[in-house]
């Protein structure tokens, strides 16, 4: 076996979306190795448990660092494979190396090999840097489906999380200010600032009530009281807005439209050449994860008015409003009716 066919191997193999039998296995074997991991991790507080398998533990550790070794450098030997923009081999190795992903796993790691350095001596900051092997977990996002669905909802809403977000926090900051000038003068020690105050703010517009720190005067009950109506509704917005998140992503999992039953071509969405289309044609807008167009514009028909060979983007005017949008090859479709209408 020559190095190139034994990198681009080992690529398929340490890739969390390759699909075959091998990478499937190395997938599931990682994701298992994490989780124990982690659990070793945990374990290791308790005293008892540390004192009965302390060599047990370090074996553990040590055999899942050199695995945990082992791919991090496959993956970032292999990274030519990946295509742009890692072909070059050290410019692209190095590239690939700061994905977030490939970071986590750095910092996972190192711990293990600052502790072997420190030697006896076992310094606090090194053992303190053993709590970083909890970073393992973000791994399990790489190579689970499922766990990758929290990133899609995300990136699907983040929108209208970061508009929630800034509401709540608003809202915190308005409610703190005027609790502090409330209840300030009865109770200088619950609230002894704006900022400090803030930690009822959250309690109260969380809905979570530890009872610490309670107004007492007439008008710091009233804000009080009017601040937890509020928090009901708009602290919970984001949980509702990654509720339809998840809904809107778990629909373009079906390969069909969940409005009119459009089958949705995932081959041609995903691939790196797509088709073609000439001015005049008439399409049909397919919102899929490749696309950057809002959800409001599935299922809309139009007319191919230019293209842009530059930012490789097509010009498509809409029949229902006239409204002219631009659009790549992943978000078009030629209808099988020219005559349908939307």
């Amino acid at each position: 076996m020559d190095r190139l066919s034994l990198r681009r191997r080992t690529r398929q193999l340490v890739d969390p979306t390759h699909t075959t039998g091998g990478g499937i296995l190395f997938n599931w074997l990682i994701m298992c190795l994490i989780l124990v991991n982690v659990l070793a991790v945990m374990f290791e507080t308790v005293e008892s448990t540390y004192a009965a398998y302390s060599t047990q533990l370090f074996l553990l550790e040590t055999v899942s660092v050199g695995v945990f070794t082992v791919e991090y450098l496959a993956r970032i030997w292999s990274a030519v494979e990946a295509g742009e923009p890692y072909e070059r081999p050290i410019v692209g190795r190095l590239r690939y190396a700061t994905r977030p992903l490939l970071l986590f796993d750095f910092i996972a790691i190192a711990p293990f090999y600052l502790t072997a350095i420190g030697g006896v001596s076992d310094l606090r900051f090194l053992r303190a840097l053993r709590l970083l092997r909890f970073l393992r977990l973000f791994r399990l996002v790489r190579y689970s489906e499922s766990m990758q669905a929290f990133g899609r909802a995300f990136y699907l809403k983040r929108g209208q999380l970061v508009v929630a977000m800034s509401g709540n926090l608003i809202l915190l900051v308005v409610s703190s200010s005027l609790m502090y000038f409330a209840e300030h003068a009865a109770q200088p020690e619950a609230f002894p600032s704006i900022p400090g105050t803030m930690w009822w703010g959250v309690v109260t517009l969380t809905t979570v009530g530890y009872g610490d720190v309670t107004p007492i005067t007439p008008l710091g009950q009233l804000i009080g009281s009017a601040v937890a109506i509020l928090g009901i509704g708009l602290f919970a917005l984001p949980a509702s807005i990654m509720a339809s998140g998840f809904i809107q992503s778990s629909s373009y999992e079906t390969g069909f439209c969940p409005d009119c039953g459009h089958e949705i071509d995932w081959e041609s969405d995903i691939s790196t050449d797509g088709p073609t289309y000439q001015v005049g044609d008439r399409i049909r807008i397919d919102i899929t994860r490749e696309s950057m167009l809002s959800y409001d514009y599935h299922g809309s028909h139009g007319v191919v008015k230019a293209y842009d060979a530059e930012a490789d983007e097509f010009e498509i005017e809409l029949d229902d409003n006239n409204d002219t949008i631009a659009a790549t090859w992943r978000d078009l479709r030629t209808p099988l009716n020219h005559t349908d209408t939307v």
